[in-house]
């Protein structure tokens, strides 16, 4: 196993892997994690996949300075993953296009591929040239 083996993983699943290893008896390889170690295996799959997105390296150097603000971030992008996906926008009327805009952008935000990037990225302006990749936020 690499480290890129946990790009992309959903921190549901990592948890859920861990549980039902922790309730496994030990003589069929079960081990016991405790909440604080999912939360750790969370946030380095969080760091990974973040790093993945952006095109940037694996620097653990980085994950190790600032492991409890990415168990955070973790934390969050688990909870906005559990909510459903916002309400489908009304049928296009030239009357209040503005609204419908951003109904369909708010609806395609809500829903996330497989890559856990939110569909919205499909209709996102374009970013200027110059832009440092690595500047800019995970969602971007």
């Amino acid at each position: 196993m690499s480290l890129s083996d946990l790009v992309n993983w959903k921190c549901k699943d990592i948890r859920s892997l861990l549980e039902n290893l922790s309730n496994r008896p030990s003589t069929r390889g079960g081990q016991q994690f405790g909440d604080r170690r999912i939360k750790e295996l969370q946030a380095l799959s969080w760091f990974l996949s973040d790093r993945y997105r952006r095109g940037l390296s694996f620097d653990l150097s980085l994950y190790r300075e600032e492991a409890s603000e990415y168990i955070t971030f973790a934390e969050i992008d688990s909870e906005i993953a559990s909510d459903e996906a916002a309400d489908k926008p009304d049928k296009f009327k030239y009357s209040s296009w503005n609204k419908w805009e951003e109904s369909v952008y708010i609806y395609l935000d809500s829903i996330v591929a497989k890559s856990g990037a939110p569909l919205s990225y499909v209709i996102r302006k374009d970013l200027d040239e110059d832009v440092e990749w690595e500047s800019l936020d995970r969602k971007t």
